[in-house]
């Protein structure tokens, strides 16, 4: 590709020359303004972000205040590095929802109205949700247990090898309780973990699926590394919001005691987290 950019450019006019150097310039700029990626579901090269990140997930998530996305706060750090990511955070969560506000509201705030990223022409090319968001689903722990040691999509290293993940982590005591978070159908229950160890051959350890049907939407939620003979739902069992189906733990591949919830929609990996209401309490 790049021969032949190169090869189009020697071979064009001066004036020409000019003009392509501007776009592939302008294009290189805004690559590394956004670090190369930033739509809702991913940041690009987020290892740098994850600690400060984690730190203030933790302090909103745990506290039930609600869940702002990575993405989201990027978005505006890369604009202006003066605004702290707990700010941002705050400034793009709704108090009462508690839930990440429409970008384009947030834009009307005296300290982002200025930033070239609130211009309608950054705001149309952002990939970032300018609309409330359908939130079908309880907390899959109780909120006081929902401390965060690894995002949606966060780029990391486990047991020596580079990973990039497509779940939650939520660290907790071994068998503190695990919920459904919807009304729906188990379709796969597999407990073959005895003992409740790491094992980095035995995938997510003891797991359950639920298919949750949300109107017309189908999503398919998997809580992993489940405590050993801690279930309490079979396949083609029928469950509640708020229903306790298992325990934590730390089965399969894993690195200590935690639930690992990840939420797919038609076969591709989502943010869980996003379609989580904080409001919704047992």
């Amino acid at each position: 590709m790049k021969k032949k950019i190169t090869k189009w450019i020697l071979g064009s006019s001066t004036c020409v020359i000019a003009l392509a150097m501007v776009v592939l310039i302008s294009c290189l700029m805004l690559l590394d303004f956004f670090g190369a990626n930033i739509t809702d579901d991913y940041v690009e090269d987020n290892m740098k972000y994850a600690e400060k990140y984690t730190k203030v997930l933790n302090k909103h998530i745990k506290t039930g205040k609600g869940y702002v996305s990575l993405s989201r706060i990027i978005y505006f750090y890369l604009a202006d590095d003066t605004l702290t990511f707990d700010e941002i955070y705050e400034d793009n969560l709704d108090a009462d929802t508690k839930s990440q506000k429409p970008i384009s509201e947030v834009c009307k705030m005296s300290k982002y109205v200025e930033l070239s990223v609130c211009s309608i022409d950054e705001l149309n090319e952002s990939g970032q949700i300018d609309e409330e968001q359908l939130k079908p689903f309880n907390p899959p722990l109780d909120i006081a247990n929902m401390s965060v040691s690894s995002f949606f999509k966060q780029e990391r290293i486990v047991f020596g090898q580079p990973d990039v993940h497509e779940a939650w982590d939520f660290p907790s005591a071994n068998d503190t309780p695990v919920f459904s978070v919807c009304d729906g159908t188990v379709k796969y229950v597999s407990f073959k973990n005895s003992k409740n160890v790491t094992n980095t051959k035995a995938g997510g350890g003891n797991m359950i699926k639920i298919e949750c049907d949300v109107g017309e939407v189908t999503y398919d939620v998997l809580y992993a590394h489940l405590y050993p003979n801690s279930n309490k739902v079979h396949e083609g069992s029928k469950v509640k919001h708020w229903q306790h189906i298992a325990g934590v733990g730390t089965t399969g591949y894993s690195t200590g005691p935690h639930l690992h919830f990840q939420v797919s929609l038609d076969g591709k990996t989502i943010d869980g987290m996003s379609l989580i209401d904080f409001t919704y309490t047992k």
